[in-house]
């Protein structure tokens, strides 16, 4: 056999072995293909519940979405995570809620309504501090957005206040801890300190005699 036909039996025999990895590409592709159309199938009919008002039924079917949607597509992964979300929220499950906002963020984290949702979580259940932490990002990704700005600002005075609120029983609960203990047996009462509060909303004590 010469060069030639060596080389041509050669290409021909590779030819052959890459059949079966070719195919084996096609029919994944194929799958992926499959797994994403049945993905957005169960979505559109999640987002009919949805709009039923039957938000525990959609919540469902968008989690069931999620076994179809393929892990590269990131952007259908937080969309998913995040109508899951609102499905809690509109059920008053708001710890649920910002679970699932969570999860969204992990895949997109500038995704707003995400944000949005989980702030708005956040201060049902009085947990202000974390709302106005991601309104602070809302607040870099839409600086010209005034709902956001507003809402950013009565957060953070609202945030000031409750910690003045907690700076002032501390202090006081120390105070009267005091009179009680320490200060009672060296004759001392809570008359011989001062309570001064700082320009940053915290407090300083002071002794006078």
């Amino acid at each position: 056999m010469d060069p030639q036909q060596t080389n041509q039996q050669e290409n021909k025999n590779n030819a052959q072995n890459d059949q079966p990895q070719v195919q084996k590409q096609q029919e994944q592709v194929k799958l992926i293909q499959k797994e994403k159309e049945k993905c957005l199938e169960i979505k559109n009919k999640a987002g009919t519940f949805f709009n039923e008002s039957k938000f525990e039924e959609a919540s469902d079917l968008y989690k069931e979405a999620l076994d179809y949607c393929p892990l590269d597509d990131l952007q259908m992964l937080c969309i998913l995570n995040s109508n899951i979300a609102i499905c809690y929220m509109k059920q008053q499950d708001y710890d649920s809620a910002i679970d699932y906002c969570t999860k969204a963020l992990k895949f997109n984290p500038e995704f707003i309504k995400a944000l949005i949702n989980r702030a708005e979580s956040y201060e049902k259940l009085d947990k202000f501090e974390d709302a106005l932490e991601d309104y602070k990002k809302l607040k870099v990704l839409q600086p010209q957005d005034k709902v956001i700005i507003k809402k950013f600002i009565d957060l953070d005075l609202k945030v000031q206040e409750l910690d003045e609120k907690r700076n002032f029983e501390a202090v006081k609960a120390l105070k009267n801890r005091g009179n009680q203990s320490v200060l009672g047996k060296l004759g001392l009462n809570e008359e011989n300190f001062k309570l001064e509060k700082n320009e940053n909303g915290t407090y300083n004590i002071s002794y006078k005699s």
